[in-house]
């Protein structure tokens, strides 16, 4: 009964203050404590193992009934801070109460949110780590680089950055798991290499150093460029184009009205009066369309071509049989079809702004 119990309370096994101690004393020591552990990735029994001996991270929690030690990883959660660049600002700003520990995390829509890991990190000389976002925040629709590399020797918290993709503001509980830590042992101790940031800091214990590091690029000095999603300000960019699309197509649909009412008029003029009676009526309805087309349509040589073949037609009807050509009924009949191809263009152009219009609105639906 008694194992059964400790079992599913969870207890801390080592604390931050003995994680530290153990780590001072063995920073600086080429030994192995576990040389029958051979390099590779550590198990859950490994892992306590080197967390006992060289304080490899603190706290350190076993038991529970969601233990944060798994078979490979142990489970990291959200910090005391966690960073935003708001409303398009290069001012760095915490959005978490540090001294709330119920205090939920908000990663707003369309965010980049930078969280501090709630856990100590002092790799020793011969162990590496990778990290990645817990699958239940993926499925959601978070974002995190993916298996980023932590080398030996790294003292410090990890700045874990937040993507939140959709369009739903995502809460993430404190108590709740955040990513999974994975622990490798390296083949040796090897004393190629420079310590991560060492050159810079010696340890590295607060994340927002890292983010203004990130935000001003490479220029040390110079002043921060926020970091943030673009997708609200290509949002607003998208209605804004949106509207002006609207706009345009309202106009191009009272064109091809009008340019339908006159193709009408040209057709009945031919109908009773011939050519010569129809023709201010044909130009008219041309110039209506040609106006309807360099304005909605790319293909300007396909509308100039149609023009130069109705002017020429009317030109040689002219010459044939001056202003009265309606009792030539095929030569007529001819210039009437033209009209009503014109005519079915119009329809054309119409039912394209008209699927224009409701791709609009659906738009400015959502």
């Amino acid at each position: 009964m008694r194992s059964y119990e400790l079992k599913d309370i969870e207890r801390e096994d080592v604390s931050k203050t003995r994680a530290e101690g153990l780590a001072k004393v063995h920073r600086d020591s080429k030994k192995d404590p576990f040389p029958d552990i051979p390099p590779s990735l550590l198990s859950a029994s490994d892992i306590t193992r080197y967390v006992r001996a060289t304080g490899l991270i603190g706290p350190f929690h076993l038991g529970g009934e969601k233990s944060r030690l798994k078979k490979a990883s142990y489970e990291g959660r959200i910090g005391s801070c966690a960073f935003t660049f708001p409303d398009g600002s290069n001012k760095l700003e915490n959005v978490l109460d540090s001294g709330n520990s119920d205090h939920s995390l908000l990663v707003k829509a369309n965010s980049i949110v930078f969280v501090e890991c709630d856990l100590d990190f002092r790799l020793p000389r011969n162990i590496a780590l990778r990290f990645n976002l817990q699958i239940v925040h993926v499925h959601r629709g978070l974002l995190l680089g993916t298996g980023p590399l932590v080398d030996p020797g790294y003292w410090g918290k990890l700045c874990i950055p937040l993507h939140n993709l959709t369009d739903k503001d995502y809460e993430i509980p404190r108590h709740e798991g955040l990513i999974w830590v994975e622990f490798t042992k390296t083949t040796s101790d090897d004393d190629e290499g420079r310590v991560p940031l060492e050159e810079e800091q010696g340890e590295h214990w607060d994340i927002s150093v890292f983010i203004r590091k990130a935000a001003r690029q490479f220029n040390k000095s110079g002043p921060m460029i926020g970091i943030q999603s673009s997708i609200p300000s290509t949002a607003i960019q998208a209605e804004t184009k949106a509207k002006e699309a609207a706009s345009d197509a309202s106009i191009a649909a009272a064109e091809s009205s009008e340019a339908k009412k006159a193709a009408e008029a040209v057709r009945a003029s031919i109908r009773n009066y011939g050519v010569g009676g129809a023709l201010a009526a044909i130009v008219a309805v041309v110039s209506i369309w040609a106006s309807f087309w360099f304005g909605n349509r790319t293909d300007i040589a396909a509308m100039v071509s149609r023009i130069d073949v109705l002017q020429t037609s009317m030109a040689v009807y002219k010459s044939q049989g001056g202003e009265n050509l309606g009792p030539n009924a095929a030569q007529t009949e001819k210039l009437l079809k033209s009209v009503e191809a014109l005519g079915f263009q119009v329809e054309q152009l119409k039912m394209e702004n008209s699927y224009l219009r409701t791709q609009l609105s659906e738009l400015k639906g959502k």
